[in-house]
């Protein structure tokens, strides 16, 4: 087998995903996602790294589910855990949203994301690009024309971010989606 931590992993992932599903209507299951964040990855990016499709595989896991990063590390090493954890979303506590209306905890949740990705590694930067080429292509098929602007929107700011060179194709990708 070419990559036995990749399968390993989607194996992790199909298990901590069960039960999950996708937004819209006839959802397929979650573990569809990091699959497709797998394939974009390798076919699209052209990313052949073990490590980093490994990754792309686990990319949601801490954030969907309520595994242990511990065991992450122990399985597929530092720089795996380290790119998951990194591309784990942070969401405001109830205290920052207290009193807020739904549309500024929306503007409060973009810019939390929009600093975590000026932060990223660029190989976090390059799973990010998979990640959100299969969630803007999602989007267009499930979200409402408002929520779809506004991810639109977001998805535009967050080019503005990423280098191009990070990933020249998923850039490219995401930007023919706008």
């Amino acid at each position: 087998m070419t990559y036995p931590r990749l399968q390993s992993a989607i194996e992790l992932a199909a298990r901590l995903h069960r039960d999950q599903e996708r937004d819209g209507d006839n959802p397929l299951p979650y573990v569809t996602h990091p699959l497709e964040v797998v394939s974009l990855l390798r076919y699209v990016g052209e990313i052949t790294d073990e490590e980093l499709l490994t990754v792309a595989a686990l990319h949601d896991v801490l954030e969907e589910t309520d595994f242990d990063p511990m065991e992450i590390e122990k399985a597929y090493g530092t720089r795996v855990s380290a790119l998951v954890k990194e591309l784990t979303r942070k969401e405001p506590s109830a205290e920052e949203t207290k009193g807020m209306s739904k549309e500024a905890i929306w503007k409060l949740r973009a810019e939390m994301l929009l600093d975590e990705i000026k932060a990223m590694s660029s190989d976090a930067q390059k799973i990010k690009l998979a990640d959100r080429l299969a969630n803007v292509r999602e989007a267009k098929r499930t979200k409402s024309a408002n929520k779809l602007e506004r991810y639109l929107w977001q998805t535009g700011e967050i080019l503005k971010i990423v280098p191009k060179d990070v990933n020249p194709a998923l850039w490219k990708a995401i930007k023919a989606e706008l």
